[in-house]
């Protein structure tokens, strides 16, 4: 009796662990990088995938010049892919060199008119630059483009000095 119990045990936990790994093929499996968030596009080549996860995974860790130079790499496998801009921007961003992310991120915008991040992103710069005007013009962008900019526009520290002006507040009614 003991035995039937074990083997019909063994039978259900095989049932399940395939079941299992099914559906973490269906709903876990890895996803197409699109070449930005507005397209189908194909998938970038796995050269440029390769040097965008490796400068991903070096920013993560904190070496930045290994990031930059693995997400200059991507872009030089796939110069019409936006995500590596959009990372390479964020990299120079918290770096403090702002020109440099300013410059990556409107490639990215070119590429891509409607990555609101990277609208977003620029507005933030700008405003870091005190070029208010460019600033406000970039958060416009970015919250015609997606409407959950607005939520993170009222609370992003960046538009401090900005909040309570009408062109802010217009952005955020109209």
């Amino acid at each position: 009796m003991e035995e039937k119990i074990m083997t019909t045990l063994y039978k259900w936990n095989a049932l399940l662990l395939i079941t299992g790994l099914m559906l973490y093929l269906i709903g876990c499996a890895p996803k197409v990088i699109p070449y930005s968030e507005s397209t189908e596009a194909p998938e970038p080549n796995e050269v440029a995938i390769a040097h965008y996860n490796w400068g991903m995974a070096s920013a993560k860790n904190g070496n930045f010049d290994q990031a930059i130079m693995e997400l200059h790499l991507a872009i030089q496998n796939e110069p019409g892919w936006v995500m590596p801009l959009f990372t390479l921007g964020v990299v120079y961003g918290n770096q403090g060199e702002l020109d440099k992310a300013i410059q990556v991120w409107e490639r990215a915008t070119q590429l891509d008119a409607d990555f609101a991040k990277a609208h977003y992103n620029l507005a933030v710069a700008y405003l870091h630059k005190e070029e208010k005007t460019r600033s406000i013009t970039s958060l416009r962008k970015a919250i015609q483009i997606d409407k959950e900019a607005i939520a993170s526009a009222k609370a992003d520290p960046a538009f401090d000095s900005i909040r309570n002006t009408s062109e802010f507040q217009d952005i955020l009614t109209n």
